[in-house]
């Protein structure tokens, strides 16, 4: 026996080493169990919220016109008598308007067809501020496709959200509303499908 108590052969050593890795090993996969666990957790409760939280308030205001039909109008044929103001359907040129961001009026007669393609059309008053002009814009350039963003005066209300037959009117640039409304009626229109991406930013 030496002066320090029995020595362990090396066999022992290996033993204990081999333990101390064991134990390592479980230790490391808690670890991770419990991430694995709080992530899944997390991602759960998300779903939960996403799924049962109340819609914004605003979409209780959203319009539904009659459907004024898809007919294409003769080049340089007067403005149809639309039903609501921005238009929701109806006779419309033969072109459909580019999606993106636009800073001059697009025509009615060409934003109807897009709309008939499932576009989801943001309107606003040109005197609204440059802050909210820019929530629409950056709204418009979020949105993965199927949307335009324009000026247009002679609206009941500052912005106006646009989709086939639907109409919603804001007073401000209500992104979460803007957002729902987008999620509810982007490529809601009778053509549904056609692609629209965005090739228009005059910014």
């Amino acid at each position: 026996m030496s002066r320090g108590g029995a020595r362990r052969n090396p066999q022992q050593k290996q033993v204990e080493a081999e333990e101390r890795r064991q134990q390592a090993k479980k230790a490391e996969q808690r670890r991770r169990y419990l991430i694995t666990g709080a992530i899944v957790v997390g991602l759960v409760g998300v779903v939960v919220y996403l799924a049962t939280r109340p819609p914004p308030a605003a979409l209780a205001n959203i319009e539904t016109f009659a459907d004024q039909g898809a007919a294409h109008i003769e080049a340089n044929s007067p403005t149809p008598n639309y039903n609501s103001n921005p238009p929701t359907s109806g006779p419309h040129a033969s072109t459909p308007a580019a999606c993106g961001i636009y800073r001059e009026p697009v025509p009615d007669v060409n934003q109807v067809h897009t709309l008939e393609h499932g576009a989801v059309i943001v309107q606003y008053d040109p005197t609204v501020s440059e802050a909210d002009r820019e929530v629409l814009e950056d709204f418009g350039r979020d949105a993965p496709s199927h949307v335009i963003v324009a000026p247009r005066e002679g609206m009941e209300s500052p912005i106006a959200l646009t989709a086939w037959t639907k109409r919603l009117l804001l007073d401000t640039p209500d992104r979460e509303a803007i957002s729902a409304f987008y999620d509810l009626f982007a490529q809601f229109g009778p053509e549904r499908g056609v692609a629209c991406s965005k090739q228009i930013d005059q910014t």
